[in-house]
């Protein structure tokens, strides 16, 4: 039953990302991450030490921020 579950999961997962790209190129999501992490390293004054680190963070943003709006998209259908 778990296995079942996690397949589920994944499935949804996989519909819903698919469906981000249908509302977002490619290269528009980089932009957004670009520019996220732009602003991240900006608070921090533009130390090299986290440029990585504003990068992940900046991906994991719009990405979760994409993923909700994905989601929206499919409760309203």
């Amino acid at each position: 039953m778990k296995a079942k579950r996690l397949k589920t999961k994944e499935t949804t997962v996989r519909a819903l990302n698919e469906l981000i790209e249908t509302l977002v190129t490619p290269e528009d999501r980089l932009n957004m991450i670009s520019e996220a992490a732009y602003y991240r390293a900006e608070q921090r004054g533009f130390a090299p030490d986290g440029v990585d680190q504003d990068w992940y963070e900046a991906e994991s943003m719009i990405d979760s921020m994409l993923m909700k709006e994905a989601e929206k998209v499919v409760e309203r259908a």
